[in-house]
């Protein structure tokens, strides 16, 4: 439908003035021109301002862009600057003159894409673009004229653009709302030569800016074309664009790739209320704009601030908000800042409420609002008695809520008024204060609860007499059945300190309820360190992790990371685990492999590449001993000794000869037997039955130790002749035990973690220095660790976040073994990103080194790393 064609009449005949484009300096004074409007001006370079748009023309038209609004606003233009204008700039922000919204927009290219600003005819608009620093470069300003034909701000591909994909979406961004009508396949053309390419053209959905021109089948390579929009294309005032435009480019050979990354714009707006659409704009990795991707909308709270699946999201209440837009694994966000006029309604709620006397309270909470109806989140606000010897008011403030609440404590019988205040505005609520009634119930929450031993929780109880009344001031006696179990205080926080089950009791007025705890005591059987997560299997099979979250690695069904060791969602029994950065994987006590976490490359096995926040089985039907997850990849040893890999390929990592990716296991080739196999990095190590070593994949720094840099997609053995029993790869290094407990490493060497004394990166199995005999080796990051034979734990390379436990955070990085301080002697170790984590002689896991997502599993998170060994909480 269109916009009212009297309201635009209107709307000229009202307001007419002369625009321009100006460096901000001062203002001067605007003076109406009581003659009928001029043409309208050229557009200007740089700063381009539309027409003003009334918002009852959006909410009819068939592109539902909506508006930023100040109080007094009907109308809004359009602002946007053309790539080029300010090279060096890296965002912009944008407001009406003397209007307290603002938005905040990332400038690409030196310009940026159309943001709606809530202005009128004759309104000053004020664009201030500041470089990567957040430092002003200049300031902009632009007069808002009545009547502005519309303008093609940019294109996707850009004017003479070489190399684009062939099977590309041509992007072409208007400067205003277009009507829909009039964009189609004839006023919008892709040509080679004097021949139109098939194809179709459309208006993003939710934008009304942005329309999509998609050849029918994939361009030729190498060729000229020519993206051609006329003057057939109009605005919602039945304006005709200024010009047509013509837009040369030459296509490449290559297609676009998978999505890379999601961005959204405006990236932050600070907004009076009403509604506002975001854009979300999808990447492959060279940056080509993919179109028609489904991305999902979410809002950091539900109750300020909605978004629609378009993304169009609707101030409810004041306050900061996160919108976040998310295709698979990838996200992005922007910030919504939700601000105020001043307080013109208070309401108090309950009223009317009774209290019983003799001190007795009741909880009364004031909503304030501004003139526009919009809640006030953090108002200030006086709490007032009318008789303070019926009953007194005092703020009540738990903290975080963002609202006024204040208690009423009865005095004596009567009646009284309670008003709150707000600026002028005030609100009352009828208070009745009656005789005090018993308790007829208690209600503990939660009613149940399982903790890791030497952790805590609150727990929270609502008292109510027999009319269902919440007593909130009455005296409560905490107990508990099991004090071998746990403590509770005065306060209701119960401390876990041994194994088994307790109820916690909560007693006023002989009247009770009480709440069921389950204490866990972690007994780890064995660890897996991940980039900036870990896994752990206990004793009888239960998958533990802890640490980020980001892609759903812990495997608890949710993105929640954690700071202390969660249990893996599904009830399954485990025997081994495995962890890289954003998957992990475990073998189940029968052999089956499951995989959780992210899954663009497959690396889950399950025939998809879509991720999982919980456990989901490998495909194939396989039974393993064992399996090991990387960066783009896992690969799993069968009980037969046979290897097989899943996900990513792009070096060779599956194994089978080819570089093709496989989102199932596929076998790798050789025929070998082996009793071990490790992969922390794009390539995998396996030992055969009789000691000797293959590996295959990435090969950039010599880690496959064959005596060169060469990627191979089938193992190839370890130059040497060595023997070894144990076999350990890193992200770019790998590292064994001889059968004599000797060790070697080879690959890169730029932090030292081959501890060899040096720097220098080698492509052969080169000696650790220090003449230590371990039983045990692993390798992570940039550093290695080893056990020795007595236990006693040693590291060497990258020190910058304490991960090699020696006590220091030492920039300069160890080029030799170095002694973990602490005393412990430990039974297995295993080395992550930048943290180490070990078990104990004793059955005690320790984890130490960087701590920012809590993958030392203590309870702390960031600013909370530690360069000596920490007990990991939940254990006895």
């Amino acid at each position: 439908m269109r916009s009212n064609p009297d309201l635009r009449a209107a709307l000229r005949r009202a307001v007419a003035f002369v625009s321009g484009i100006w460096i901000v300096a001062c203002s001067g004074d605007r003076t109406l021109d009581p003659t009928p409007p001029p043409p309208p001006p050229p557009p200007p370079l740089g700063l381009v301002a539309s027409d003003p748009v009334l918002t009852a023309s959006l909410a009819s038209s068939t592109n539902p862009a909506p508006a930023l609004r100040s109080a007094v606003a009907d109308t809004f233009v359009y602002v946007s600057l053309p790539p080029g204008s300010f090279p060096t700039g890296r965002s912009a922000v944008l407001g009406r003159v003397g209007d307290a919204a603002t938005i905040t927009t990332t400038v690409l290219d030196g310009g940026f894409d159309p943001v709606p600003v809530a202005a009128q005819a004759g309104d000053s608009i004020e664009v201030v673009i500041k470089n990567g620093g957040g430092s002003p470069i200049t300031t902009l300003g632009l007069s808002v004229t009545a009547r502005r034909p519309p303008v093609v701000v940019r294109t996707d591909p850009p004017p003479k653009k070489r190399d684009v994909p062939l099977n590309s979406v041509m992007v072409i961004v208007f400067s205003e709302p277009v009507d829909s009508l009039t964009v189609t396949s004839s006023s919008v053309q892709v040509v080679r030569g004097t021949t139109t390419v098939a194809g179709s053209v459309h208006l993003l959905e939710g934008t009304g800016t942005i329309a999509a021109f998609t050849p029918a089948v994939p361009l030729d390579a190498n060729t000229d074309y020519e993206l051609v929009i006329t003057t057939a294309v109009t605005d919602l005032d039945d304006d005709a664009l200024e010009a047509r435009v013509s837009v040369p480019f030459t296509t490449g050979q290559s297609s676009t790739g998978p999505p890379a990354s999601v961005s959204l714009t405006p990236d932050t707006i600070y907004m009076t209320g009403g509604a506002y659409q975001m854009t979300a704009i999808v990447r492959d990795a060279a940056g080509a704009v993919l179109i028609g991707q489904p991305v999902t909308w979410s809002t950091s709270n539900v109750a300020g601030l909605k978004v629609s699946s378009t993304g169009l999201v609707s101030a409810l209440a004041t306050g900061s908000y996160t919108v976040t837009a998310r295709l698979n694994e990838l996200t992005g966000s922007a910030l919504v800042v939700v601000v105020n006029g001043p307080p013109a309604f208070v309401e108090i709620l309950p009223t009317p409420a009774s209290v019983g006397a003799a001190g007795d309270t009741i909880i009364l909470r004031a909503i304030v609002r501004d003139a526009r109806g919009r809640v006030i989140t953090y108002p200030s606000v006086t709490w007032a008695s009318s008789a303070s010897g019926v009953a007194t008011v005092s703020v009540y403030d738990p903290g975080g809520l963002g609202q006024s609440l204040a208690t009423v404590t009865g005095v004596s019988l009567g009646d009284v008024t309670i008003t709150a205040t707000s600026g002028t505005a005030s609100g009352t609520a009828s208070i009745t204060v009656i005789a005090p009634l018993p308790v007829a119930s208690v209600r503990v929450t939660p009613d149940t609860a399982t903790l890791l031993l030497q952790t805590s929780r609150r727990l929270s109880v609502t008292v109510r007499d027999a009319n269902g009344k919440i007593l909130p001031g009455r005296a409560i006696a905490w107990t508990i059945d099991n004090g071998a179990v746990g403590t509770v205080d005065a306060t209701g926080l119960f401390t876990a300190i041994g194994a088994g089950a307790a109820a916690v009791i909560a007693t006023s007025e002989g009247v009770s309820d009480s709440a069921a705890f389950s204490v866990v005591a972690l007994r780890l059987a064995t660890m897996a360190a991940g980039e900036y997560h870990n896994c752990a299997v206990t004793v009888d099979g239960t998958a533990y992790c802890w640490g980020n979250n980001e892609f759903g690695q812990l495997g608890t069904g949710s993105y929640t990371s954690r700071l202390l060791p969660t249990a893996v969602a599904g009830g399954l029994t485990f025997s081994a685990v495995s962890a890289y950065a954003f998957s992990s994987c475990a073998v189940t006590t029968s052999g089956a492999a499951y995989c959780w976490g992210r899954n663009e490359t497959g690396r889950l096995g399950n025939g998809s590449t879509t991720s999982s926040t919980v456990p989901v089985a490998v495909s194939g039907g396989l039974t393993f001993s064992a399996v090991v997850t990387g960066p783009i990849h896992t690969c799993g040893l069968t009980t037969g000794g046979a290897a097989y890999c899943w996900g990513g390929n792009t070096d060779g990592e599956l194994g089978d000869g080819s570089t093709t990716s496989s989102s199932v296991p596929v076998a790798v080739l050789g025929g070998f037997t082996f009793s071990t196999i490790s992969t922390w990095g794009q390539h995998t190590c396996g030992l055969t039955v009789s000691g000797a070593t293959y590996c295959w994949g990435r090969n950039s720094y010599g880690q496959l130790g064959n005596g060169s840099t060469n990627s191979s997609p089938v193992p190839v053995p370890v130059t040497g002749g060595l023997s070894f029993s144990a076999i350990t790869g890193g992200l770019y290094h790998t590292c064994g035990l001889t059968v004599s407990g000797a060790a070697y490493c080879w690959g890169r060497n730029g932090y030292g973690q081959l501890g060899n004394g040096s720097t220098d990166s080698s492509s052969v199995p080169v000696p650790v220095t220090g003449g230590l005999s371990f039983s045990a080796i692993t390798a992570g990051r940039f550093h290695t660790c080893g056990l020795t034979t007595d236990g006693v734990a040693y590291c060497w390379g990258n020190n910058s976040a304490g991960q090699l436990g020696d006590g220091s955070f030492t920039i300069a990085p160890r080029l030799v073994p170095t002694g973990v301080a602490g005393g412990l002697t430990f039974s297995s170790v295993t080395a992550g990103g930048l943290h180490t984590c070990a078990l104990a002689t004793t059955g005690v896991a320790y984890c130490w080194g960087f701590n920012s997502w809590g993958q030392l599993g203590n309870g702390t998170g960031f600013g909370f790393d530690s360069a000596m060994p920490v007990r990991v909480l939940g254990q006895p």
